[in-house]
């Protein structure tokens, strides 16, 4: 999974696509300050309020959504990603 937030990631189209691309579920949490969220875990745990950040974690993050790979995009995206190298590999050859 990827769980994301912040930035580009919090529209729902960068989402899909990057579950789409990486073939593998997006997660989102309910929380819309999560640097915040995070620091408030670190706290938990230094004030004993939870005994591991693994534990913090569970008690004060709850997932939103989940974003799932829709496979009719995999092939287009597999496609571009090959182009993608093969550009990379000619940039580098001029290069050199």
């Amino acid at each position: 999974n990827i769980v994301i937030s912040g930035g580009a990631g919090q529209h729902p189209l960068v989402r899909q696509i990057l579950a789409d691309t990486c073939g593998i579920p997006v997660i989102t949490t309910q929380c819309c300050e999560p640097v915040l969220l995070g620091s408030a875990i670190l706290g938990a745990v230094a004030g004993n309020i939870a005994p591991s950040v693994c534990e913090a974690m569970q008690q004060f993050t709850h997932v939103d959504k989940y974003y799932y790979p829709q496979e009719r995009y995999q092939s287009l995206h597999h496609r571009r990603y090959e182009a993608y190298k093969q550009l990379q590999h000619t940039a580098k050859l001029l290069r050199d």
